[in-house]
């Protein structure tokens, strides 16, 4: 069974944002005088509209790559990051794109629908109305199937269920980048989504 949502109203329209990066380095000092290579000269791009992985064993650098490309980490950083093939504005790219962590942090005393309202107000402001917001909220609830647990305080959420707030949370002001570290406990979300 395939999930679709009726769109009420339309979220905020997402531009194409494709990203190239060249050469990519990172080291971190290592002692006093050596620096411990992580990544070396790592090469890619990611297309509008496609879903993009970046796979590899646990310590090779993925999340790393990550916070460089997301604008997180960028010390000790070389090479060149592009944003439809001009050199990344990383203050721009920062309101174009969202990063969902490996960590889910909540606010422990809300519940899920106020923390999506808290997001609302903060992420769209007054661009929509109250009751635009509410539906956005209930829409992508409907969408991550998780309507049933809105009134559930965020610290009585399982760690599954935190995820999907924090992708829940993300997803109000529809991002035309959202990157994705453990990807894995995410695609087992849209899976359950979809079955």
């Amino acid at each position: 069974m395939n999930v679709t949502c009726s769109t009420k109203y339309e979220l905020p329209k997402s531009s194409w944002v494709d990203i190239e990066f060249h050469d990519l380095t990172y080291t971190v000092p290592q002692g006093k005088n050596n620096n411990k290579l992580i990544l070396r000269s790592v090469n890619g791009q990611f297309k509008s509209n496609e879903l993009t992985a970046i796979l590899g064993p646990s310590g090779a650098g993925k999340s790393t790559l990550l916070n460089i490309l997301a604008g997180y980490k960028f010390r000790n950083a070389t090479g060149e990051i592009l944003i439809n093939g001009k050199p990344r504005d990383l203050k721009l790219f920062r309101e174009l794109s969202r990063y969902i962590m490996q960590e889910d942090l909540m606010q422990p005393m809300l519940t899920v629908y106020e923390a999506m309202m808290v997001a609302a107000n903060l992420k769209l402001g007054t661009a929509l109305s109250k009751k635009q917001k509410q539906t956005s909220i209930m829409e992508i609830l409907e969408l991550l199937r998780f309507q049933n647990a809105k009134n559930t305080l965020t610290t009585q959420l399982s760690g599954g269920e935190k995820k999907r707030l924090s992708i829940a949370l993300e997803l109000l002001n529809n991002p035309p980048v959202l990157f994705l570290d453990e990807p894995t406990q995410v695609w087992m979300i849209c899976l359950a989504c979809n079955a």
